[in-house]
Order: structure tokens, then C-alpha cells, then sequence
């Protein structure tokens, strides 16, 4: 009986060692975006703790983003490693939405209804008053659209301008996509896709 309360024990220690906090938490269609807003620079009382090297380093990029939302940054990742190498792909803050930005004051999320098995959720926040203007903080600055994939919520997409309820074209994940085929039609044609 001890060997098999001793099994059980290893057992539960193993798995809760193995999965990620993010992944144990799953229930919550937040937490993946307050992981995101607190790498951003969120830091009151309701900010995650996190230790990650940016937005999409490979372990939230395993952990909080959706299969498809990584497979798609990892081949604009290794675009720009062939291009430049800069590691700046879209020129501004995907998440935040500018090139510089003030630390963030009077963060806000808020997850809209699921619909289609998509929850929107808007975060608001003031990233630009240390530059003396003053936000809109009754519109969203930022929106995600969470999933559900393997079990846990994980972000699909996300929208720091031109959100047009969802429409895709406008998304992040399609920006870095329209990166890496703009790159391999130049890389197939020898020249730059016109705009």
C-alpha cells in the first residue's frame, strides 16, 4: 500500500513539475493575455511574476500561444534571421503597438463573450501620458483572441491596431504570415512583392 501512495506521490510531483503553471491554470481564458501584458511591463499587485526573454520566446511560445499562432511567428522569426537579423520584424511593439512607449499605467482586461470557440479579450492601458498625452482607455489598445487547444487557453492572435472585429488581415499573425511570404516570393522572383 506505502509503494503504491509512494507511486502516486512521484506521480503528481512528475506531472506538476513537467506542465507549466500556464498549462495547470488552464481554466482561465485570461492568463495567457495577463502573461503577455506582464511581460509588456505590467507590474501592479494583479501582474503575474514571469521570467521570459520577450513576448514569443520559446517557452511561452510553447506554452501560452496556440500551434498555429507559433508555427507562423517561428517562420518569421527565421525570416528575419535570413533577411537582417534584427529580431525587430514588424518595426513597432506588436503588443503594446508603437515603437516607444511609457510604463504602463492603468491596466485593464476584460474578456468579451466566446463566440465561435474564440474569447476576444480587450486590454486597456496608458502606455503614452509620460509623453503628455492622454489616452483613450474607453477603447481597447490591444485585443487577443483566445482559444482553447490540448486542454488550456492559449492566444491565437492578437490586434494592437485596426482590430475590425477580428478581421484577420489586420492581426499580428498575419503581418508576421504576409513577412514570410512577401520574403519567399522575393527569394522565388528576385524581386519585392509590390504593395
Amino acid at each position: 500500500m506505502n509503494r503504491v501512495r509512494s507511486l502516486g506521490i512521484t506521480a503528481v510531483v512528475a506531472m506538476v513539475t513537467f506542465f507549466p503553471a500556464t498549462a495547470i491554470r488552464a481554466a482561465d481564458p485570461l492568463e495567457p493575455v495577463r502573461i503577455v501584458m506582464s511581460v509588456a511591463g505590467w507590474k501592479d499587485k494583479d501582474a503575474p511574476k514571469v521570467e521570459a526573454s520577450g513576448y514569443f520566446d520559446d517557452r511561452l511560445l510553447g506554452t501560452i500561444y496556440s500551434a498555429s499562432f507559433a508555427d507562423i511567428y517561428r517562420l518569421a522569426e527565421k525570416t528575419d534571421a535570413l533577411q537582417d537579423g534584427s529580431g525587430y520584424m514588424l518595426g513597432y511593439d506588436e503588443v503594446i503597438g508603437g515603437q516607444d512607449s511609457c510604463e504602463l499605467k492603468d491596466v485593464r482586461l476584460e474578456a468579451r463573450p466566446e463566440k465561435d470557440g474564440v474569447t476576444p479579450v480587450n486590454v486597456y492601458f496608458d502606455a503614452i501620458s509620460c509623453f503628455g498625452h492622454s489616452p483613450d482607455l474607453s477603447q481597447p489598445q490591444t485585443v487577443f483572441h483566445v482559444i482553447e487547444e490540448d486542454g488550456r487557453y492559449v492566444i491565437d492572435n492578437l490586434w494592437s491596431e485596426d482590430y475590425r472585429e477580428g478581421a484577420v488581415e489586420s492581426s499580428v499573425k498575419a503581418q508576421f504570415a504576409a513577412m514570410t511570404k512577401a520574403f519567399l516570393d522575393f527569394r522565388l522572383t528576385g524581386s519585392w512583392p509590390k504593395e
